[in-house]
């Protein structure tokens, strides 16, 4: 919270993986006429729920992002993984809490932001269908910094890492569609296009 008494609430799109699967850096991939990490902004703008909207990414492709701030994870934790990202992140730009978004989901719709914040109630926060948690489509209070920065340095790197008895999991099933669809492969991609992609409605 700032002087004003506002709530910061940072929105983060993951974008530091190498897309070895995909082969191609699947970030600057464009999905009707935009690139994945430019989608996923204007949904996240179009929520109206974020003080600030940042890309973490590495330095190979920084400079190819167009619109938004970049931040380099640290030198130390380069090739840590998502959690390097929402640590130089959190460095960087102080706030309450963190959404973090992949770039491997560019399905993600407003409803989907609005309904994480609206479950949002200081703990991280993120959602889950009966298979798999979905990590790195979640909330992340600031007071885990400490807990992350242990974490990298114990190279603990997996999300999962931070999950306790208090982490808050949301259903999929709260926002209508397959819309976390996670792209890792023009085969994924082209599947989903052609509504050919599992998601998962028998297992939610």
């Amino acid at each position: 919270m700032d002087s004003t008494g506002e709530w910061w609430l940072i929105g983060i799109i993951l974008a530091g993986g190498e897309s070895r699967r995909f082969g191609s850096q699947k970030a600057f991939h464009k999905l009707d006429g935009q690139p994945f990490y430019r989608r996923i902004a204007r949904v996240m703008e179009a929520s109206e729920q974020f003080s600030r909207i940042v890309i973490s990414s590495n330095t190979t492709i920084a400079d190819h992002f167009e619109g938004y701030p970049v931040i380099i994870d640290h030198d130390c934790y380069i090739n840590h993984g998502p959690l390097a990202g929402i640590y130089a992140v959190m460095e960087t730009c102080p706030a309450d809490a963190y959404m973090v978004i992949s770039v491997d989901t560019p399905y993600i719709t407003t409803a989907a932001i609005n309904v994480l914040a609206g479950e949002y109630k200081g703990n991280l926060t993120v959602y889950k269908d009966n298979i798999q948690i979905h990590g790195t489509i979640g909330i992340y209070p600031n007071d885990l910094k400490p807990t992350i920065h242990r974490l990298l340095d114990e190279k603990r790197l997996a999300i999962r890492n931070l999950f306790t008895e208090d982490t808050k999991y949301v259903n999929v099933t709260q926002v209508p569609g397959n819309w976390y669809a996670n792209i890792n492969t023009p085969g994924d991609l082209a599947a989903k296009k052609a509504g050919e992609l599992d998601d998962r409605t028998n297992n939610r």
